[in-house]
């Protein structure tokens, strides 16, 4: 997500296998959207971290609540917390660490503070040979995006 204040929050999302997806953990925040390398790596840690995994009621109470969540960013509610920010998704799944391909969606942001994939501007199973060329990915997929 790219803050109207410029700072980016890779937000790490892991998925239970009997449920929905759950925050893995506070973003990562990165200075800027400019640096292709440091975009990129950072993305690509935040897939690292996220899994498709059965958790127990201790792994699922570790994790950060959207209340905490909020008290973190400064903030009441999802809607202020995306407030004014573009949001493009990165899905990964892969057996072998690091991936070489993702699905990218820019997204829209909905009044609802929610966001939702801009059809014609999504793109499957989009290769990258380094962790540069997925950030030029998503810096231009965000030029697509609209807060």
């Amino acid at each position: 997500m790219l803050r109207p204040d410029g700072r980016v929050f890779i937000e790490v999302l892991s998925q239970p296998h009997t449920g929905a997806w759950i925050t893995d953990g506070f973003p990562i925040v990165l200075a800027g959207l400019e640096d292709a390398v440091i975009l990129g790596q950072a993305i690509l840690d935040g897939l690292e971290r996220s899994t498709y995994d059965v958790y127990s009621a201790d792994e699922l109470r570790s994790r950060p609540t959207l209340d905490e969540l909020y008290a973190w960013a400064g903030v009441r509610n999802w809607k202020q917390y995306t407030k004014g920010s573009k949001s493009v998704s990165v899905y990964s799944r892969y057996a072998v660490a690091p991936p070489t391909s993702a699905n990218i969606s820019p997204e829209e942001r909905e009044r609802s503070g929610a966001y939702a994939p801009i059809d014609d501007a999504y793109r499957e199973g989009v290769h990258f040979e380094s962790a540069e060329e997925l950030g030029r990915l998503v810096q231009e997929a965000m030029n697509d995006a609209r807060a």
